[in-house]
Formats: structure tokens, C-alpha cells, sequence
């Protein structure tokens, strides 16, 4: 997003108060209406359509004597303005405890950008000091816009200590909320775009741990061939992470194991294939040359495991439970590259998914043990906000990672 007080496109694409009048000369059907309605001068609220064609590049009403139409761009325009719009009423609503929908929406329509970004800007930095040096400016113009929409939401956002500012759980919620209302905005270029012929748009997808990667690479290759323009970051990381991320708009999906039990509420998780744990070793590992393995074997070897919190150590901490001798944990690690190197340079053992280990052969250097556990069972597939409205690109890149999973079992 464009920094405070800039003049990048993307500042003006989401200029709160263009889009606020936009969405009222909707809903009154006309550029005098809207004015009156929101205490303008219809010369102002006319440059203000302007100025936002002029950003999105693209008429967005027909002016007639009977009033404003919406262009076929004015109404993909509307309604992810109304989605943003819901978003931060919402926001409003559950921040200040306001029942009635009208009071959320007036206090929504008092926020400027700057307060916005500035407040969204100390959640993510941790403190008023870096949110004003991420965004360039100085850091009296960040605590004066923190003060602003504090005063306009009528409620504490921050914490204030002698030398320092930073958001409070509250706050760092309603960033959270806001980052989705302006991630709305960002999707009506990408629609815009796309009405306009361009086959162009991006997906950001974010990945955990134990998933094939060639496997999402076949699925966006297969998204280049039908869009080539189209502009995919891949982001790998821990699943709070991700889900952070995600639940910000920051990105659009994640891929990789899904919980038990599954996520419900404001994420929902899909199903795609069954990818159990196994238990791997290294290729010519005395292990791997067993016939018949038991529980019983693995204690007599070193074992590298990830850090505690994931699925992938409870798992291995239930199978120690079952033996008498415990092994040792030689190594933890939250790096998948880490582990695996460990393996093949060693004697160690570690839980991988079958998955991982079929896509590395032929040339693997590392096998799975024909060993079954109870709780190796384990699912992917992928996670979506619950209210997520993609993209036809960002849509089409779902529509091909279900086919390609599907053409795998």
C-alpha cells in the first residue's frame, strides 16, 4: 500500500473518502443526493467521482438528467466498496459495542486514511516509533493520527508507556479488520483488470511445512498457462504464522496439513488428499533394510524432531509414550531442510509425510518404514477466510490445485 501522505497509485486507490461518497451517490442514485445526504457541496462530491474514475481508470456512472447509473466497472467496483464497508462497520460495531448499524457506519465514514494506515502501521511494527518508519513519515504525524482514531472510535487502541506506544489487543484486532476492508479495494483492481481483458492478477499463497511443492508448482504452472501475466508470491512458514497472515488479508490461501480438530469460524478448511505420517530414514539406514519393524526398534536410535507446538511432535511424542526406552532428540528444528539433512547425513530418524518422500523419488536419499502408527493419520488441503470473495484468477488458481490433487490419488 502506498505510504502516508504519498501520491502512489495504490494511495489513491484507497482514498477512504472518495470511496465513502462513491458508495453514497449509490445508494441516493445520484451526485446532488449524496451531497445532501452527506453535508457536501455537489461540486466536491462530483470532483471526488472524478478524481476516483481517474485512479481506477474507468468511468464508473452514467450522469443522465434523472440521475447517476453504475457503469458495468461501477458495479464490480461497488461491491467490494460495500464489502470494505461492511468489513469496517463491523470492525466499528464489535470495537465500541454499537447495536445499531447506523452509528458503526457514521463512525466509519470519520476515519481518514491516514488514521487507517497509521493505526494498522503500529499494529504490524509493534510500536508507534516503527510504524512511522515504515511509512516514512515523522513520527509526531503517527501519534497525532493514533490520537485522531482513538477520538473517533471513542475507545483505547494503544497502550502509552513513558517512551513508547503500541496497540492494545483491541487495537491490534481492529488492524486487523481494517487491513481486510482495504484488502477489498485491492481486489476491485484486480476485478477492474480483469473485466478490461488484462489476464493478469496475483494470488499470494502461503505453504507449511510437509507439503509436495512440486505439486502446488504443477498447479501454478497450469494457472501461467491460462494467465500468463498473472503474478504468484509463495510464502512458506509455521501455521500461526500463515494464519496471521491470512486472517489480514496478507494472503489469500494456505496449503499444507490441516488441523484436528479442523478451524471453524472466521477460516474454513478444505479437504484435498490423506497424507499420513511415516517414519523416515536415510537410504541404506540399518532400519531400512528391516523386513519387520516394531515400535520397539526406533528407541535404539537418534531422532530429530521440530520444536514443540506443531501436529508433527505431538505425533512423535505419542509413539515415545508407547516405549519402554525413550530415544534421544538429538536435534530440534523448526527447518524441514534442517531435518532432512540430518537424515540423510546420519543414522537419525524423524516423521515426514508420505507424500514428501514418494515426490522425492526416484534419487530420494531418504525411505519411509513400514511401520504403522495410530496416530499417523493426517489430511491436506487448504484454508480460506470464510468471507473470502477471490479473484477470477486468484478462483481459477483454487479450481486447478483441486484438479491436480484430484489427478494424483
Amino acid at each position: 500500500m502506498g505510504g502516508v501522505g504519498g501520491t502512489s497509485s495504490d494511495d489513491d486507490l484507497t482514498r477512504l473518502r472518495r470511496l465513502f461518497l462513491f458508495d453514497a451517490v449509490c445508494e441516493a442514485g445520484g451526485i446532488g443526493q449524496a451531497a445532501v445526504r452527506a453535508g457536501r457541496t455537489q461540486p466536491a462530491v462530483s470532483l471526488a467521482i472524478s478524481k476516483l474514475e481517474a485512479s481506477f481508470g474507468g468511468q464508473l456512472f452514467e450522469r443522465g438528467f434523472g440521475g447517476s447509473e453504475l457503469t458495468a466497472e461501477g458495479v464490480i467496483l461497488q461491491r467490494r466498496v460495500r464489502r470494505m464497508l461492511d468489513q469496517m462497520e463491523r470492525a466499528v460495531a464489535s470495537l465500541t459495542g454499537q447495536s445499531a448499524a447506523s452509528n458503526a457506519g457514521k463512525i466509519c465514514r470519520h476515519l481518514t486514511d491516514t488514521q487507517v494506515r497509521c493505526h494498522i502501521a503500529i499494529a504490524n511494527a509493534g510500536s508507534a516509533a516503527e510504524a512511522a518508519q515504515s511509512l516514512g513519515i515523522s513520527q509526531p504525524a503517527v501519534h497525532r493520527a493514533a490520537r485522531q482514531i482513538e477520538q473517533n472510535v471513542g475507545m483505547s487502541l494503544y497502550r502509552r508507556r513513558v517512551h513508547s506506544v503500541s496497540a492494545n489487543p483491541a487495537g491490534i484486532e481492529f488492524a486487523r479488520c481494517l487491513s481486510l476492508a482495504l484488502y477489498e479495494i485491492a481486489q476491485a483492481s484486480e476485478d477492474l483488470a480483469y473485466a478490461r481483458g488484462q489476464l493478469t492478477g496475483k494470488v499470494a499463497i502461503g505453504v507449511l511445512p510437509l507439503l509436495p511443492p512440486r505439486l502446488v508448482a504443477r498447479a501454478i504452472q497450469r494457472l501461467r498457462e491460462r494467465y500468463p501475466a498473472a503474478r504468484v508470491t509463495v510464502d512458506e512458514g509455521s501455521h500461526a504464522r500463515l494464519l496471521r497472515e491470512l486472517r489480514t488479508g496478507a494472503i489469500d490461501i494456505i496449503i499444507g496439513g490441516l488441523r484436528e480438530p479442523r478451524l471453524m469460524g472466521s477460516v474454513q478448511e478444505t479437504e484435498l488428499f490423506a497424507d499420513p505420517y511415516v517414519v523416515a530414514v536415510r537410504k541404506g539406514h540399518r532400519l531400512a533394510g528391516q523386513k519387520s519393524i516394531a515400535a520397539h526398534d526406533l528407541a535404539g536410535y537418534d531422532w530429530v524432531v521440530p520444536q514443540r507446538n506443531v501436529p508433527r511432535r505431538a505425533v512423535i511424542d505419542s509413539i515415545f509414550a508407547r516405549l519402554q526406552v525413550k530415544p534421544p532428540l538429538v536435534v530440534e528444528t523448526s527447518s524441514l531442510a534442517m531435518m532432512i539433512a540430518m537424515l540423510v547425513e546420519s543414522d537419525c530418524i524423524t516423521l515426514l509425510s508420505r507424500a514428501l518422500i514418494r515426490e522425492a523419488s526416484p534419487g530420494s536419499e531418504m525411505v519411509a518404514l513400514e511401520l504403522v502408527t495410530p496416530e499417523a493419520s493426517r489430511a491436506v488441503g487448504y484454508t480460506l477466510r470464510t468471507d473470502w470473495l477471490g479473484t477470477a484468477v486468484q478462483q481459477a488458481f483454487v479450481e486447478h490445485l483441486r484438479e491436480e490433487c484430484a489427478s494424483r490419488l
